[in-house]
């Protein structure tokens, strides 16, 4: 789009708010436009820093910045079908920063533009839509740069009764700076999916055609997929035999055209998703909770909340590392990761900044490396993303591990969330290296079934099979399993589970065989008291060397009274691998929770994990890990809430780590016009001796119904052996709805 071309839509939307503002009872009297709503914020905030390093050199910043903004949504039923979605965003951000002496003025202008027209009836659903991101930078003297990203898009849907649905969606999006001298990229693209369920059996497709035309670099790239699935489940002879079978096939073609300059970025798809706050990202110990499977981590929606949050922890929040993990199918060349996350971050770049990235790979997703540390990873401009590249690595499990935001992050308390909402993968070649055409097609079927052969007790056989082909790497992979299973309860106490199989697969043609066993008993004398005693193991050979591994683990809960509740597990972790190494894993936790008045909760919990390792090709060696954790909740008033934390952590070879964490917020009026808070947060750590001090009073006005105004003033004294800072920042926030 032209100068020209972006003046006018400039000029039209700006005419389109004034006759909003202007002259409201006309366009309440024709009714097209009853869903308008808006908001007109004005930021400004200033922060003043100083450091000094452990030589003795101090420095100097200070950053200022100035942010308008103005948003108008316009959401209407122009005819009882039709429907009409517009609106825009237009703000301006200059940020002045000074630092040793050196002056440095941005200025920053955002202007995103968006319609959609969506016309819907029971059976079909058509839609138009046009978005128009540009920003334009002007640094000192140096020449501005305007950045655009424009996107028309169309989509049908056909829903008939009884038949299979289909949604199709066609997109192009042009993104290029003004001058096309830095890039310029088109991309066409239709999407289509169908599905057909007949009482049991379901019938998926997805193709994509994708064409990228870069001019700057003569890349211009064709990739066409094409996924489909048919799965179905049913159960026979009175539910006593229940059968579930998938198969999966995956096709694409991707056809390159280059001069030699540029990259090719093909997606690579993880069969799941996974998260865990875990401080020790290096070995997984017995872990006592499974890492869950998070679906919405890899469901291909970017805008769902994913239930991981980066944000700000508010006081007895875990600050423990967040880490998302990816598992492939089979060894998978990755050298790029999206993280996508639910709001934007480009008008705050300070905090996007501060988030440090470590990439982890393991082959059997227990035992990780760290492979690179990305800090900080760009942000943006147009996609709530940020991006971390790196050498391809070769890997079936791979992981990115970050911290939470800290509350030293001048504006920190402003994001008391951040959450991901997608973790995706990507390969990136040079496009010298796969010019010309190249085909992938990889073949997933699954088979389970499980038949029901006594009732008392219930005694199951299962039936498991698992095959992939990859072509044209040839690659093959199948696991084959059957099992027996029984439950039964001996008495109103006593309950009891077990099971036995035998796992046959091979995978890189190596052949294992694999003995899986586990028993557990449970007993409940108590409703408050229960106890389990689980004994698992496996027994494998991969190409006649052992891979095994045993557990004994008892876990018990009780309520001692009413408030009292503790909890007590512990257990042993026995493996041998293929190297010859054996290892040995002795995990103790206990946990307590106490709340001896209605504001006040104790809890103290306390982990010990011994580990020994011997053999192989590496020397005998133990380690411990101790960690005790004490906090406690009080909250006198419904105004005043005080957290205290202290943490104790010791480890084999290292000194004894203690932190302390103390933080009090006060609102004293929550329900008037005029609101005040006060918030205080220390955190101590004895590893580097560091103290941060956190103390942000602030005040809120309600000026009417649809306005208020948010002042605030924050102080920030952190000192460690490395360095001593001390900051000060001053925000203020104004924003009038209609």
């Amino acid at each position: 789009m032209n100068p020209r071309t972006l003046e006018s839509f400039r000029v039209a939307f700006f005419v389109l708010i004034l006759i909003i503002l202007i002259w409201p009872r006309v366009t309440e009297a024709q009714g097209l436009l009853e869903g308008v709503s808006g908001v007109l914020e004005f930021n400004y905030s200033f922060l003043t820093s100083k450091t000094k390093d452990a030589a003795g050199v101090t420095t100097k910043t200070d950053t200022s910045n100035y942010n308008p903004r103005f948003t108008l949504n316009i959401d209407t039923k122009i005819f009882p079908n039709l429907k009409l979605h517009a609106g825009g965003i237009a703000e301006l951000i200059k940020t002045d920063f000074e630092s040793g002496g050196i002056d440095t003025k941005t200025t920053l202008t955002r202007f995103r533009p968006y319609i959609d027209l969506t016309l819907e009836t029971p059976l079909y659903t058509a839609g138009l839509g046009y978005i128009m991101r540009q920003e334009k930078t002007k640094t000192a003297d140096s020449p501005s740069i305007t950045l655009v990203n424009e996107e028309y898009n169309a989509m049908l849907g056909w829903r008939p009764e009884g038949l299979p649905y289909i949604d199709m969606r066609l997109k192009r999006s042009n993104n290029y700076d003004e001058d096309k001298l830095l890039r310029d990229i088109q991309e066409d693209s239709i999407n289509l999916t169908s599905r057909y369920t007949y009482k049991g059996l379901q019938l998926n497709y997805y193709g994509s055609f994708l064409h990228t035309m870069d001019d700057l670099n003569n890349l211009d790239v064709k990739q066409l997929t094409h996924s489909g699935r048919v799965s179905y489940g049913g159960s026979f002879f009175n539910r006593r035999v229940s059968v579930n079978t998938t198969y999966d096939i995956f096709h694409q073609e991707v056809k390159t055209t280059s001069e030699g300059t540029g990259f090719v970025t093909f997606q690579v798809f993880p069969v799941t998703g996974r998260f865990a706050l875990d401080n020790s990202p290096i070995d997984n110990v017995a872990p006592l909770v499974p890492n869950p499977a998070l679906p919405a981590l890899v469901d291909g929606n970017l805008t769902v909340n994913a239930g991981i949050d980066i944000g700000l922890p508010a006081p007895g929040e875990p600050t423990d590392l967040r880490n998302v993990e990816l598992e492939f199918l089979n060894v998978t060349d990755v050298s790029q990761l999206l993280v996508w996350i639910d709001r934007d971050l480009s008008s705050n770049i300070s905090i996007a900044n501060s988030f440090s990235w470590d990439v982890y790979v393991s082959a059997n997703g227990t035992q990780w490396n760290l492979y690179t540390t990305i800090s900080p990873a760009p942000f943006g401009p147009f996609q709530n993303r940020f991006e971390l590249n790196f050498p391809s690595v070769g890997t079936r499990f791979i992981k990115v591990v970050v911290s939470p935001l800290s509350p030293a992050v001048p504006g920190a308390s402003g994001f008391p969330d951040i959450f991901i909402t997608e973790l995706q993968a990507f390969r990136r070649t040079p496009a010298a290296d796969v010019e010309g055409k190249t085909e992938r097609t990889s073949h997933i079927y699954n088979l389970d079934v499980k038949a029901r052969i006594l009732d008392n007790p219930s005694l199951f056989y299962d039936f498991y099979y698992f095959f992939n082909k990859t072509l044209p790497e040839d690659q093959k992979r199948f696991s084959l399993s059957n099992g027996f299973s029984v439950n039964h309860r001996f008495s109103r106490i006593f309950s009891g589970t077990a099971r036995v199989a035998r796992e046959d697969g091979e995978e890189e043609d190596e052949k294992r065989v694999a003995y899986v066993y586990n028993a557990s008993i449970t007993a409940d004398p108590l409703r408050t008291l229960r106890n389990s005693l689980v004994f698992s193991g496996r027994n494998e050979e991969i190409e006649g060397k052992p891979n095994n591994t045993r557990s004994i683990f008892l876990y018990n809960t009780a309520q001692l009274y009413q408030g009292v509740d503790v909890n007590l597990s512990g257990g042993l972790n026995f493996s041998k691998q293929e190297t010859g190494e054996k290892a040995r894993d002795i995990v103790i936790n206990l946990g307590a929770n106490i709340v001896p008045h209605r504001t006040m909760t104790l809890g103290l919990n306390y982990s010990d994990t011994m580990s020994r390792r011997r053999g192989g090709a590496r020397e005998a060696s133990s380690t411990y890990t101790r960690r005790v954790d004490f906090n406690v909740n009080y909250n006198p008033f419904r105004t005043l809430y005080i957290f205290t934390l202290i943490q104790v952590i010791a480890e084999e070879g290292m000194d004894i780590e203690t932190i302390q964490n103390y933080s009090v917020n006060w609102s004293p009026f929550p329900n008037g016009a005029l609101q005040f808070n006060l918030a205080y947060n220390e955190n101590l750590r004895s590893e580097d001796n560091a103290k941060e001090r956190n103390f942000i009073p602030s005040v809120r006005w309600n000026i009417t119904k649809r306005s208020y105004i948010d002042l605030s003033y924050q102080v920030i004294r952190s000192k460690s052996e490395l360095q001593k800072t001390n900051s000060q920042l001053i925000s203020s926030n104004l924003k009038i709805f209609f």
